[in-house]
């Protein structure tokens, strides 16, 4: 991942810093945060994610669910309508807890009532 290249004038006042982003590359645009619990007993798998849009300043909240490996990822971008094409960067940095605690994935994924969307599976927190 090549850095931003940032070119300073003489002055070196702020009104001066021209920063030149890479060509090509996408931008990270979701942080994704999931926590996990193994059901010893039944051999499940549960999650709870929680979606940081950064260039929106909201977040989403998915609520405790059953899903193994890959699951969480898959629901996430259906819900956000995110469809990366072969060989390209996603813009959704996936961040995952594994072997948590059934409590601690249960109050990661909960929100507030009114803003759930039922449709869609998540929580919208403003």
């Amino acid at each position: 991942m090549t850095k931003p290249i940032v070119n300073i004038d003489k002055d070196d006042s702020l009104a001066s810093i021209n920063i030149i982003e890479p060509k090509g590359e996408r931008k990270i645009k979701y942080i994704s945060t999931t926590k996990t619990w193994h059901d010893k007993v039944n051999g499940n798998t549960y999650f709870s994610s929680f979606v940081s849009d950064i260039e929106r300043d909201v977040c989403y909240l998915f609520p405790f669910q059953y899903g193994y490996g890959d699951q969480s990822e898959y629901v996430i971008k259906k819900a956000l309508g995110i469809k990366d094409k072969i060989g390209e960067k996603s813009i959704i940095k996936f961040i995952k807890i594994e072997n948590c605690l059934k409590k601690e994935v249960k109050q990661h994924g909960q929100g507030n009532e009114e803003n759930y969307f039922s449709e869609l599976g998540y929580y919208y927190q403003d």
